[in-house]
């Protein structure tokens, strides 16, 4: 983790193509069928780097502040601790983290299930001196609904966030990471897992299909306009259906 600060414009919007190479801009591809970006910290009013929130329709499930509705799987996780502020060689804050957060260590590896909160629309979670050696797992499930580990729908490494060079202050190695997908790609887990020292990172967010807005089928009401036009219609087809009639009636006699 490097301690210097450097001067670097990154990348602050990347849609990577899932399932095909089909632009400039797939930094790699996946089963699964969504897309993802990152938005890099934002400037408080005191001119500090700082966290730039949840994405739209997503709730905080983990803050690791001891009130989580989402904890990481105890019997899945290894090699990691939770810190407050930054201590060199062992952990960093990310950028304008006054909290507690989690930090992962060499070979160490976090899962975070997230089969209890539906359909997962999308996940967000804020990283802190993003290193080339950081990676996240994005897990399905399987026909009966069990996570499957044979093959993770999207592998994340810092390497696809440039320019991860564990820089402790900076907008582009602090920054938001945000995955969206579709409802057909049965995401089941996250795993955070690190190759060196360390990977940190906080407030995980999610929205499912369910609660983000405009997902929800309901009917639409027709305006005014189209109620007249449909009754109209309705006239027309019945002159028609009694003409018809008419003409059969005669026909017979």
């Amino acid at each position: 983790m490097a301690d210097k600060a450097v001067g670097f414009v990154g990348i602050d919007y990347v849609a990577f193509c899932l399932g095909c190479v089909c632009c400039a801009c797939c930094f790699f591809c996946s089963g699964a069928g969504g897309y993802l970006y990152h938005g890099g910290a934002v400037v408080d009013g005191l001119g500090n780097n700082v966290d730039p929130g949840l994405g739209a329709g997503e709730v905080l499930v983990t803050g690791f502040d001891g009130h989580d509705i989402l904890s990481y799987d105890p019997a899945q996780s290894s090699g990691f601790g939770l810190y407050t502020g930054s201590y060199s060689g062992v952990a960093a804050a990310p950028a304008g983290d006054t909290s507690q957060y989690m930090a992962i260590s060499t070979g160490g590896s976090v899962l975070f299930d997230l089969r209890s909160l539906g359909s997962i629309h999308s996940a967000s979670v804020y990283l802190g001196s993003i290193d080339t050696y950081n990676f996240i797992d994005v897990i399905g499930r399987d026909g009966a609904g069990n996570l499957d580990f044979s093959h993770a729908l999207l592998t994340i490494g810092g390497a696809d966030l440039p320019p991860s060079n564990g820089d402790w202050y900076d907008a582009q190695t602090n920054r938001r990471l945000t995955l969206n997908f579709g409802a057909s790609d049965n995401v089941g887990a996250l795993v955070f897992r690190s190759n060196g020292v360390a990977f940190e990172f906080d407030s995980l967010g999610v929205a499912s299909h369910h609660d983000v807005p405009g997902n929800h089928s309901t009917a639409a009401v027709p305006e005014p306009a189209s109620w007249a036009m449909m009754v109209g219609g309705f006239g027309l087809v019945g002159a028609a259906m009694r003409s018809r009639r008419s003409k059969l009636s005669f026909a017979r006699s």
